[in-house]
C-alpha cells in the first residue's frame, strides 16, 4: 500500500446465508480523489462500504483502509472517516441543531459549512426533525457527514430525495472537499451526478468489479452506435446489428461497420438529427449491464 492509497481491497467476499453479496471484489481509492462506485441494486455496493468501515465483517479477502484493517481497527478508521448510509436515519425527537451536535461529537474536529452549500442547505435547525420533509432530513444527514473534518468521506446515495438545486450545490461542495485534499467514495444511482463529479468510476455487478477489458469492449460497442431522429421509419440500410427505439421516439441503431458511412446511406431529407461517438455514462452502464446479463461471470475480475 503506497502513501497515496486510501483504500486497497483485493478479493473481498461476503455471504449472507447462501447468498453471496461480494464475490471477489477489488477496489482502489487514492488520496485526493473522487471515486464513483456504480452498479444496480443488489450488486453489493452498500455491503462493501460497510465492510470498509468495519461495520460488517468480511468473510475473505485483503483490505486496508487508511493503512488499517477494518476487522481490527474499525473504530480508528471511523474516527478518520465520515459515512452517510444509503438508508438515512435521523432522530425525530431531536432538533436539527441537537442532531448535528450529537453526530459531530464522534469526530475530533469539524469544518466550516462548505461555501457551495449556502442557502440550498439552510434548515430550521431549531425545529424538531419530525417536522422535516424527506429532503430536509437528507440535507441534515449530509451536513452531519460533510462538516466532520476527516480524511475520507464515504457517501451512499447522497443525493437521495434532494431537489435539483440542492444536488447541484452538493456537487460543488464535494469538489470543494476534493480540492482541499479530501478523499471521497461516492455511490449513487444518479449517473449524471457521477459523470459530472468522479475522477474515476468503478462498475460492480453481482459483487464483482467489472474488468477494464469489459469496459473497453463496451466503449468499442458504443462507437458503433448511433441515435437518430427521423421523419419516419425508413428502409434501413444494410449493416445493422440491432435497432431499438427510445422512449422519446429516437432510434438507437448499432451498426457493424463505420457509423458515419452508414448514416450517409440514409435519405438526408428524413434525418432530423443524429448523434454518434458519445460515451455517456448512462450508455456505458446500459451496454455493460446488457453484456453482464448475456455473459454472466465474464464481467468479473
Amino acid at each position: 500500500m503506497s502513501a497515496t492509497d486510501v483504500i486497497v481491497a483485493r478479493g473481498l467476499t461476503k455471504r449472507f446465508g447462501t447468498k453471496p453479496a461480494l464475490a471477489g471484489l477489488d477496489l482502489e481509492l487514492h488520496r485526493g480523489e473522487i471515486l464513483g462506485f456504480v452498479g444496480p441494486n443488489g450488486a453489493g455496493k452498500s455491503t462493501c462500504l460497510r465492510i470498509l468501515l468495519g461495520i460488517v465483517a468480511r468473510d475473505d479477502g485483503a483490505l486496508r483502509v487508511l493503512g488499517l484493517d477494518p476487522a481490527v481497527d474499525g473504530l480508528a478508521i471511523r474516527r478518520r472517516a465520515s459515512y452517510l448510509p444509503g438508508e438515512t436515519s435521523v432522530y425525530p425527537f431531536m432538533t436539527g441543531a441537537g442532531f448535528l451536535e450529537f453526530a459531530l461529537g464522534f469526530h475530533a474536529a469539524r469544518r466550516a459549512l462548505p461555501a457551495a452549500l449556502g442557502d440550498a442547505f439552510a434548515l430550521p435547525l431549531h425545529a424538531k426533525v419530525r417536522t422535516y420533509s424527506a429532503g430536509m432530513k437528507q440535507k441534515l444527514a449530509l451536513l452531519a457527514t460533510l462538516l466532520a473534518d476527516v480524511e475520507l468521506y464515504i457517501l451512499d446515495e447522497p443525493d437521495r430525495a434532494l431537489d435539483a438545486t440542492a444536488r447541484l450545490r452538493l456537487r460543488d461542495a464535494l469538489r470543494e472537499l476534493r480540492d482541499a485534499g479530501k478523499t471521497i467514495l461516492l455511490s449513487t444511482h444518479h449517473l449524471s451526478e457521477v459523470e459530472a463529479l468522479a475522477d474515476r468510476i468503478e462498475f460492480v455487478f453481482d459483487g464483482r468489479h467489472v474488468a477494464d477489458a469489459s469496459v473497453q469492449h463496451a466503449r468499442a460497442v458504443l462507437r458503433r452506435e448511433l441515435r437518430v431522429r427521423l421523419t419516419r421509419e425508413p428502409d434501413w440500410p444494410p449493416g445493422v446489428e440491432s435497432i431499438t427505439r427510445d422512449h422519446d421516439g429516437a432510434w438507437r441503431v448499432r451498426v457493424t461497420g463505420e457509423p458515419l458511412a452508414w448514416l450517409a446511406a440514409l435519405p438526408a431529407a428524413e434525418v432530423l438529427s443524429a448523434e454518434f461517438g458519445a460515451a455517456r455514462l448512462e450508455d456505458l452502464y446500459r451496454v455493460l449491464q446488457d453484456g453482464h446479463v448475456a455473459r454472466g461471470a465474464e464481467v468479473g475480475p
